[in-house]
């Protein structure tokens, strides 16, 4: 006892039940402890003659508070928190009633365990269900591109898993994902298409079994026979090991298969994807700076400015392009290739400073990606894509290509409003951008180098 005292503990703790009186009277702190040990040292060198002339009653109304604070804590206060957890203390008391100390810690461990599987069973594998019209990357494109994305983004499907992986969960995944491939529908223009881009969220994932690897295996062969890429993001350290060691990794024969490091990241490659092999925009881009690189060849005046400023006029609806050509004499050309940097472009010809108009071509900027969001979010009351509910609390109940997820989806596509009504509010770090935008505005007027990496596609 005096080596718990002078440790912090509790001088002397008759029974469990006065340790919540103790903290409560102040006792907890260390001052108490060490009057209560030298207390003690006194009763033990007089023979505990001193206790005699306490009366019984004190210790019996002791007692007495030990009950109530036990029945308060225990029955009434936990019954406060979860009627369900409540269910096992009765048990516990009884058990000690009628077979033992130990029996009831026994029974008290069962109880307690049966019921912490079954509020795991229920939270779920799947945390988020989402597609390309309901969440989007943080980078930052030019209008075309994003209302392409915004009419077509739902061919990007994403689940956002949570938990530990087995066998059970990861097959409920499977049977959803082949819903997205259901051709039972036919020609029903309600119908979501079919996914180009499947994206696995496995940042909140805790572990997984070797039964659910194989599980993943077969999603991915599922998503290469139906010629959809599949991207695994954020995936935990404990769990990588697991899938490389399973086969599911990237490699040339699963060239569909790609591992991001989050889910921004993740996004953004599904965009980038659909808008080069989907939307063909590349190709559009690259046909315009064609025939611009001729005009500018068989011309004797260079009007690239005046392309740059018509398309800003056009994208933002304004009007300027008119007062801006006279700084046309004041413009050098820059040419940047596929892969080249444009400082390194602008460091040959001596203009490190300025203001950099697009004229045509997709230049994309890079930032430092940790400080980029890795999940954004939709608002309660739009559903473009499937969801679970309390009449659905599996994710094996959900289908993806739902008649009434496709008329929602439908709504917004035709809504102007509807990436306004969506979208929350987002700190963008990257963009891929093109003509209608100026580089350097702000660093120009602040006196700063131009923030990010510019880098021509």
């Amino acid at each position: 006892l005096f080596s718990v005292a002078f440790a912090g503990g509790f001088a002397v703790l008759p029974a469990i039940a006065l340790g919540g009186i103790f903290s409560k009277i102040g006792a907890s702190s260390r001052a108490p402890q060490y009057g209560a040990i030298i207390l003690l040292l006194g009763c033990y060198l007089s023979d505990f003659w001193i206790c005699s002339y306490v009366p019984k009653c004190t210790f019996s109304s002791l007692l007495v508070l030990a009950a109530i604070d036990l029945i308060n804590s225990w029955f009434i206060k936990s019954y406060q928190k979860s009627a369900t957890e409540w269910v096992v203390v009765p048990f516990i008391v009884i058990t000690s009633l009628t077979s033992g100390m130990l029996q009831s810690v026994g029974m008290g461990l069962g109880a307690s365990t049966l019921i912490f599987v079954a509020s795991f069973y229920r939270a779920g594998v799947v945390k988020f269900i989402a597609n390309g019209l309901t969440i989007r990357s943080t980078i930052e494109r030019n209008c075309e591109d994003n209302q392409w994305l915004h009419e077509n983004a739902d061919l990007i499907q994403l689940l956002v898993l949570q938990n530990y992986l087995f066998f059970g969960n990861a097959s409920s995944c499977l049977k959803y994902i082949q819903s997205m491939f259901d051709d039972e529908g036919g020609s029903d223009p309600d119908l979501p298409p079919f996914p180009k881009y499947v994206i696995l969220d496995l940042s909140i994932v805790t572990g997984i079994d070797t039964s659910a690897v194989d599980v993943l295996g077969e999603i991915s062969a599922l998503c290469k026979e139906n010629k959809c890429n599949l991207i695994f993001a954020g995936i935990p350290r404990v769990i990588r090991p697991a899938l490389i060691t399973g086969g599911v990794k990237p490699s040339r024969k699963n060239q569909h298969l790609n591992f991001s490091p989050d889910l921004d990241s993740a996004l953004g490659r599904a965009e980038d994807g659909l808008l080069k092999f989907v939307g063909h925009n590349e190709e559009k881009a690259a046909d315009v700076g064609a025939k611009l690189k001729h005009k500018r060849r068989v011309s004797m005046v260079d009007h690239g400015l005046r392309h740059a400023l018509r398309e800003i006029d056009v994208q933002h609806n304004i009007s300027l392009a008119k007062h801006l050509q006279i700084l046309e004499k004041s413009t050098t050309p820059i040419e940047i290739n596929a892969g080249e940097k444009l400082i390194d472009a602008a460091r040959d010809e001596n203009l490190l400073r300025g203001l950099y108009f697009v004229e045509s071509g997709i230049i994309r900027c890079d930032h430092d990606s940790s400080m980029s969001l890795t999940r954004g979010g939709t608002r309660s009351g739009f559903f473009a894509a499937p969801h679970i509910d309390s009449s659905t609390d599996s994710l094996g109940q959900v289908h993806a290509r739902s008649a009434t997820v496709g008329r929602t989806a439908n709504l917004l596509k035709k809504n102007p409003q509807g990436a306004a009504l969506m979208a929350q509010d987002h700190v963008f770090r990257l963009a891929r951008i093109g003509p209608g935008w100026v580089i350097g505005s702000i660093s120009e007027f602040l006196g700063q180098d131009i923030p990010g990496t510019y880098t021509g596609e």
